[in-house]
């Protein structure tokens, strides 16, 4: 299909070669729209191809975990790379089964259980997440990681339509990173009330329509 498809690509361009020398003003002009319309179709290809080829490097990192961490380290390592590898692939079950092995090793692993939070939150199981987010906010003393973890606080709670509730976690997340943009996209639409908010989680990664 692809290379049948690239033939007929080619086509079209050897024909726009062909013609475009001869061609008369309203003719020149069809072609050049068609031309734009080549250019376009191969600028989206190229971009999509380096988003594969993104992805297709995160798998390999995968395979290729070596065997040079200590023993001990590595019991809870080892599971933190694969699942931050599969969650770069958007693969949130397999992530979330990953970081769940890397918390049961090491439950201060912090970082781990960031990534088990994100990763339960894109697969909608919203009391799991919040019990690692609650445990982080509440652990933490890094000011970002606090304001990740209260945005996700908010953005549970305003979909359970606690909204009081959501505005003061996002308003928390905003004392702990003022610098933070979700929180105050998402307090903002809590206050404007129209009926359905629309709410931003690790830099838009997540967005949920929810009916108040």
């Amino acid at each position: 299909m692809i290379r049948q498809w690239f033939l007929t690509m080619h086509e079209l361009l050897d024909d726009l070669i062909v013609r475009y020398p001869n061609a008369s003003g309203e003719e020149m002009t069809r072609l050049l729209e068609q031309w734009n319309m080549l250019k376009s179709l191969s600028d989206d290809i190229i971009e999509s191809w380096l988003n594969f080829e993104d992805k297709m490097a995160s798998f390999r990192d995968l395979q290729q975990q070596d065997n040079v961490i200590p023993e001990e380290p590595q019991k809870f390592l080892d599971p933190f790379i694969k699942g931050q590898g599969y969650f770069k692939l958007q693969m949130f079950t397999n992530a979330t089964q990953k970081l769940q092995e890397a918390v049961a090793a090491y439950p201060d692993f912090i970082a781990a259980r960031l990534f088990l939070g994100m990763s339960l939150m894109h697969l909608q199981e919203w009391n799991e997440a919040q019990r690692h987010f609650q445990l982080i906010a509440a652990v933490t003393e890094e000011s970002k990681l606090q304001a990740i973890a209260y945005n996700a606080l908010g953005c549970i709670q305003a979909i359970h339509a606690h909204l009081e509730k959501a505005q003061s976690y996002f308003r928390k997340a905003l004392e702990a990173d003022p610098s933070f943009k979700d929180p105050q996209r998402n307090l903002e639409s809590c206050r404007q009330g129209t009926g359905q908010l629309q709410l931003q989680f690790g830099s838009s990664e997540l967005q949920t329509m929810v009916q108040v």
